[in-house]
């Protein structure tokens, strides 16, 4: 679906003797509609409703006891802006309890815009389309040398066409390194491939996708769909308009000789990047895990190009107890390695965890 970005809207209160949160559509194209609301068990949301073009259709029947509702519209031939308040959604049919951890659940979170009844108990909410466009006279310039730049867009809003309106598009899977105010504006980052990507709250991204990545834990992995507007250097600037979570990469085979490589990588401190106290001290093939600044348990390791448990992925990391032999030997698959960044996935038991170098 179309992420969204400008609208106009008409709200009026009915005359009618039915009460009930109700839309009609005059915005000349289908669109799909999704309501929040505190139920009793919490924020809820529901979706999708189909409503055609020149038809009003009962979103909450009956008389509205809350003071606020809350609504989204997607249409693949129009844009709607939406405001940031968060509510959890998918792409088919859907009642979902909760506003929180929507990606840990498997659902996208997304802006809502917020209807404040002001005591009235019924609600008439009018779609009308979108205002029209000055259109950009600037042609794109052609992805054809990585040392050259992609034209940006005209200055001002635009409607968000679809891929390409922005720039080339785009599809990127990598690590969420977090948003960051730069000069007041959030810029939230995605490293990939030795790129960092950038989408400012400065920029064509939908201010609700912006803080939808901010709602992302450091070191998630993503997959982003959007236009790649500018890049120069290491760094690409991006429109977003889509956001999965994505499998942590797994890391090539091991070549002859690597294995050297690998373990002057690994040397050093390492802080897990849940903020839990835990970390990693490597020297040499010592590991020593720490929790809360104390020495929970040290291990001799090695590094194999497989354990029996990884499924012949690899390398990983073999590690014997020393306080606690009894546990035996750990296998940690090696999933991904960057500039100050290390994720390990436990072969044995399941789960992932992400380090930060310090030192």
């Amino acid at each position: 679906m179309l992420r969204p970005l400008i609208f106009t809207l008409c709200v009026t209160t009915p005359g009618a003797a039915l009460a009930a949160l109700e839309v009609c559509n005059d915005s000349g194209a289908s669109v799909s509609m999704a309501v929040g609301y505190k139920g009793d068990d919490g924020w809820t949301s529901e979706g999708w409703w189909n409503v055609d073009t020149g038809t009003c259709e009962i979103l909450i029947a009956g008389d509205l006891p809350r003071t606020h509702y809350y609504w989204r519209a997607e249409s693949s031939a129009i844009s709607f802006d939406h405001e940031s308040y968060m509510f959890c959604t998918q792409e088919t049919e859907f009642t979902i309890v909760g506003d929180k951890d929507c990606g840990d659940r498997g659902y996208a979170r997304v802006g809502f815009n917020e209807i404040e009844l002001d005591g009235a108990t019924d609600f008439t909410l009018t779609l009308n389309a979108p205002a029209a466009k000055k259109s950009s006279s600037k042609a794109k310039e052609p992805m054809s040398d990585p040392e050259e730049n992609i034209a940006y867009p005209d200055d001002g809003p635009q409607i968000d066409n679809g891929p390409g309106t922005f720039g080339e598009p785009l599809t990127i899977s990598g690590r969420f390194e977090g948003c960051w105010a730069v000069n007041e504006d959030l810029e939230c980052e995605l490293h990939a491939d030795g790129w960092v990507y950038i989408a400012s709250e400065d920029g064509p991204t939908a201010p609700s996708v912006i803080s939808a990545l901010n709602s992302y834990e450091i070191g998630t992995f993503l997959q982003l769909s959007g236009d790649l507007m500018h890049y120069s250097g290491d760094r690409a600037d991006i429109m977003v308009r889509d956001i999965a979570l994505s499998e942590p990469p797994a890391a090539p085979p091991l070549q002859a000789g690597q294995m050297d490589g690998l373990m002057e990588f690994l040397q050093g401190t390492w802080e897990d990047d849940t903020g839990s106290g835990t970390a990693w001290m490597i020297q040499g093939n010592r590991l020593r895990w720490i929790h809360d600044a104390n020495i929970a348990e040290e291990y001799a390791f090695e590094l194999h190009p497989e354990c029996a448990a990884s499924n012949g992925v690899g390398p990983v990391i073999i590690a014997w107890p020393e306080y606690d032999p009894s546990m035996g030997p750990s296998c940690w698959i090696v999933r991904d390695t960057g500039p100050r960044h290390l994720i390990v996935e436990d072969a044995v038991e399941g789960g992932a965890r992400s380090f930060s170098y310090v030192n």
